[in-house]
């Protein structure tokens, strides 16, 4: 008996290791962007069509980012990727008409005592085009692979100053609204 149960032991022990971190669609030490040689996680990623009718008026939004955005109560130290382009759908190729974008680092998340919420509160912008200084020369985001479920896809983002920021996400994909 005592032989089974130490068969039984080694057998879950190794199930245990050779799982790997993306079973969950996310692989968490992949997925993310370098700048400066320091790595940024990113590993959630959710996408909003602004438009349910399909007109290319309002756009395609993507938002990577290390926490779940949709769980409020997530913690600091918050770090994003956002990017907005105007297409009826979330498709593979390359992206080149991207209107908004911004990353963001050390964001978080504080409990407003007053109504029991959690109130968003940004971090440090390093890239954004809505600030002078913080803007791209370059923009380039391919969708290598696209489904309901999952997204594929390598960014490449030059400020003006040259500083690069570059990456890649390969996992789950959410259609979750997320504000912040």
């Amino acid at each position: 008996m005592k032989n089974i149960f130490k068969v039984a032991s080694i057998l879950a022990i190794s199930l245990f290791i050779s799982c790997s971190e993306d079973e969950d669609g996310r692989d968490l030490g992949q997925n993310g962007f370098t700048h400066n040689e320091t790595f940024y996680v990113l590993n959630n990623a959710f996408v909003t069509d602004e438009d349910p009718l399909d007109s290319l008026s309002a756009g395609i939004d993507v938002t990577l980012s290390n926490v779940n955005l949709a769980d409020s109560s997530a913690v600091s130290n918050v770090s994003k990727l956002y990017f907005k382009y105007e297409d009826i759908n979330l498709v593979p190729g390359a992206i080149t008409n991207i209107s908004d974008y911004y990353i963001e680092v050390g964001g978080k998340f504080e409990f407003n005592t007053t109504d029991s919420t959690y109130v968003y509160t940004n971090g440090t912008y390093l890239l954004n085009s809505a600030q002078s200084g913080l803007l791209a020369t370059e923009k380039n985001v391919i969708i290598n692979s696209v489904d309901e479920n999952k997204v594929d896809m390598t960014f490449t983002f030059t400020r003006t100053d040259g500083q690069v920021f570059t990456g890649k996400y390969n996992g789950i994909l959410s259609d979750a609204n997320v504000t912040p």
